[in-house]
């Protein structure tokens, strides 16, 4: 027989409706400290990333050319940098337009991928070792020094970029000018081991080294994720 409809449905009973929730609460609870535990494991890897790329940068420079005070405060620097771009992977920050996160995990790489290339590289001085391969000699026979950092900080940051951009999700990052975050957070991660490099030359050539730097950064970043990200069939993050 069926059910009269203008009859009210038989109320859940107390106890059930107790389980029910204190299963849903407890669900959320797990998949809560699963996401926590996940940021906090990728945050390390990362950071510890960034922070090897650092010490490689400056593991062969020789500091004895440097006042006492240029190795603690450059350390200091990157350590603040480093705290507080691991934070913002840590913390999963973003805003409606900015994905925080995503562009700080691809700087702590291209820092770490920096850090390789620097560790790879037959003198410690990379500046000096630009200048004695031919295109860097001629670049400076053309434009002075300044032009030729200028060149080396546009090709060096854009494959450190390209690299970081194909290892590191960021498809969030794709398109509407938002490599340039990803780009900035980059170059900011970089500046110290720029300025560090620059000691003994002279503010054109260290203002001349991190605007090549910015650019190749930005080229290589914007150029490998709409290759990535804006084809058909391209994979998820």
């Amino acid at each position: 027989m069926a059910a009269d409809p203008s009859e009210p449905a038989p109320a859940t009973p107390r106890p059930l409706r107790e389980r029910v929730r204190r299963g849903i609460v407890e669900a959320l609870r797990h998949e809560l400290d699963r996401r926590v535990a996940g940021r906090l494991v990728g945050a390390g890897v990362l950071g510890g990333s960034g922070a090897l790329g650092a010490l490689w940068i400056v593991s062969d420079h020789p500091l004895g050319h440097h006042p006492d005070w240029h190795a603690a405060a450059f350390a200091a620097v990157w350590t603040a940098l480093l705290v507080v771009v691991t934070a913002f992977v840590l913390l999963d920050l973003r805003t409606s337009s900015l994905p925080l996160s995503k562009a700080a995990g691809v700087a702590l790489v291209g820092l770490g991928v920096a850090g390789l290339c620097g560790a790879a590289c037959p003198d410690g001085h990379f500046l000096n070792w630009w200048l004695g391969t031919e295109v860097g000699d001629e670049l400076r026979s053309l434009g002075g020094l300044p032009l030729s950092a200028l060149c080396f900080g546009v090709v060096t940051s854009l494959a450190i970029a390209a690299i970081s951009a194909a290892l590191a999700p960021g498809r969030e990052l794709r398109g509407g000018g938002r490599p340039a975050l990803a780009a900035a957070l980059l170059v900011l991660l970089l500046a110290p081991g720029v300025a560090l490099q620059s000691v003994g030359t002279s503010w054109q050539v260290f203002l001349a080294w991190l605007g090549g730097t910015a650019a190749g950064a930005y080229l290589g970043l914007a150029g490998v994720l709409a290759a990535r990200f804006q084809r058909p069939g391209a994979p998820p993050d």
